[in-house]
């Protein structure tokens, strides 16, 4: 891919720039905030783990690109080891931790400590330069080695996000402009990516895979029709973006993508 063109994609002037929205509730209708450290059971704090992450991110003000490789070093660490005695919150926290470094806008760890402490324990107090402290930096510090040599040393890139955004573009070519600018397509499609990082899943198929799969979902979601285009086509658009996009492929991550949010309802319940 173009570099130019992918940094344009995501740069604050693009109309395709990322834009997640976190309201604010007051009142009644606020949600209950999640109490991480209630959570008994091993397997549901890693899966929870994601959620931390992503809750840290948008408390450091990080870019969403930044959580999601997070969560992908994250889901890489948990493919690379059988031992589930780690904490699952601690290594979150340190997947993003390294995230931000790689995705050049590091993180204070004085403010990452806080966030993290404050998540966890939902305290609104800052934590002193007390003993607790640097309890916390030191197994940051240690645990960041750790990850980095589970994930081989590798930098990890938000290729599925790149995919996606260049397919988006490419399709606002095809469609109609008045349908393409009234659409919350491409809104939808990088909420729907964002979600899909809260599954191992994500690392488990190949990024373009995963890219037009979400589009995909998207265009069903949204009603709108690629122009020219029929089910029996010899040549599918998705195939013409990348010919290993089968249908029955796409159908598969989607049906794995739509198993995430029943799990997630059980959770809760």
């Amino acid at each position: 891919m173009d570099s130019n063109m992918t940094s344009n994609l995501l740069s604050p002037s693009s109309k395709f720039r990322p834009i997640i929205e976190i309201a604010t509730h007051q009142g009644p209708e606020a949600p209950s905030p999640i109490l991480y450290k209630s959570v008994n059971n091993h397997h549901n704090a890693q899966e929870l783990a994601t959620r931390f992450l992503f809750e840290c991110g948008v408390k450091l003000k990080v870019n969403p690109v930044t959580s999601a490789v997070a969560a992908q070093i994250y889901h890489r660490f948990l493919d690379a080891v059988n031992d589930s005695s780690y904490d699952p919150y601690m290594i979150a926290a340190t997947a993003l931790y390294i995230a931000s470094k790689q995705q050049d806008e590091p993180v204070k760890i004085r403010d990452l400590i806080n966030v993290v402490h404050r998540t966890l324990n939902r305290d609104p107090e800052i934590l002193d330069l007390s003993e607790e402290y640097w309890n916390y930096r030191d197994s940051i510090v240690q645990a960041e080695l750790l990850t980095m040599r589970m994930i081989n040393f590798k930098t990890i890139n938000p290729d599925i996000h790149l995919y996606m955004l260049n397919y988006l573009k490419t399709l606002s070519f095809w469609i109609c402009p008045a349908v393409w600018e009234k659409s919350p397509l491409v809104k939808l499609c990088w909420t729907l990516l964002q979600d899909f990082h809260h599954s191992k899943l994500v690392i488990q198929y190949e990024p373009q895979l995963v890219a037009l799969a979400v589009i995909y979902c998207g265009l069903q979601l949204c009603g709108i029709v690629i122009p020219c285009t029929t089910e029996n086509d010899q040549l599918p658009w998705h195939e013409a973006f990348y010919k290993n996009a089968k249908k029955d492929e796409i159908w598969n991550v989607i049906e794995n993508f739509l198993a995430l949010y029943e799990n997630d309802k059980e959770m809760k319940h």
